[in-house]
């Protein structure tokens, strides 16, 4: 299974990487996030209510990271409408291979472009901090290694069981325009009902109810707490980083699942 993985992942990256303008979007996407709504949006919001971030940019370039990698993992499934489209699936369907190798190069395709482009985001967050009249992104000063690993770990978790998500709702949809559909109403309230962007203490109490459920939180809260070294996060990092392995685990299983129904030769 892993040599058959393996081979479809690099077949998913390189039609990522050969086509240059999706690079192009990958670098300018960030730039126009952080420099637009970071630099304009500069909310007075408590020093106690940033989790330990020194200003709102900060606070949100972090919880950019996962929105952008949630984004990233959102549209990992067009790919296989394309394949179900040109007859790509239909070939793997009766391939002797692992049904499970399927869903899981695509998740590992998925997981790979959002850490590149979490990658880029967090470079260019720290960069604006070279540029005179611009707030940056500002690190606690015992950041180190250790914390750097832990925040892509937090990164990776959140991508692999988004990427799950998605890939196995594209499994189950034959048309690009209804997976765009489905993609479009469930990103923004995942992305608004989380502490990615704002403090959970300036919602309602009933969407802070919501918004502690949510993995974007769980992924934040701990990236937060890593680059900061937060003494008040959400939840304790061990939590956090269980919730988010225990989530992830379930959704690849369910992936396996879906792939293993809707693969099956007929």
């Amino acid at each position: 299974m892993l040599h058959e993985t393996y081979a479809l992942t690099i077949r998913e990256l390189k039609h990522w990487y050969r086509v240059r303008v999706q690079i192009l979007m990958t670098l300018i996407q960030p730039v126009v996030w952080l420099g637009l709504f970071g630099q304009a949006f500069q909310l007075p919001i408590p020093p106690s209510a940033l989790g330990g971030a020194p200003n709102y940019f900060s606070y949100m370039a972090i919880g950019m990271l996962a929105v952008t990698t949630l984004f990233t993992c959102m549209f990992g499934g067009f790919s296989l409408v394309w394949d179900r489209r040109f007859g790509f699936l239909t070939k793997l369907k009766v391939a002797p291979i692992p049904r499970g190798a399927v869903p899981l190069s695509r998740i590992a395709a998925t997981m790979v472009r959002a850490m590149v482009q979490a990658i880029i985001v967090f470079l260019i967050a720290l960069a604006f901090t070279l540029i005179p009249g611009l707030v940056g992104l500002s690190l606690s000063p015992q950041f180190n290694v250790l914390d750097l690993l832990g925040l892509f770990f937090v990164l990776a978790l959140l991508a692999l069981a988004f990427a799950a998500v998605f890939i196995s709702i594209a499994l189950t949809i034959e048309n690009q325009e209804t997976l765009m559909a489905v993609v479009n109403l469930l990103n923004l309230p995942i992305m608004f009902a989380s502490a990615a962007l704002f403090p959970m203490t300036f919602m309602p109490q009933w969407l802070q109810t919501v918004a502690n459920c949510n993995p974007l939180t769980w992924a934040v809260d701990a990236a937060r707490t890593f680059v900061f070294h937060s003494a008040s996060p959400i939840n304790p990092l061990w939590l956090d980083i269980t919730a988010l392995a225990v989530f992830c685990s379930i959704l690849v299983a369910v992936s396996f699942y879906v792939a293993k129904k809707q693969l099956s030769a007929k």
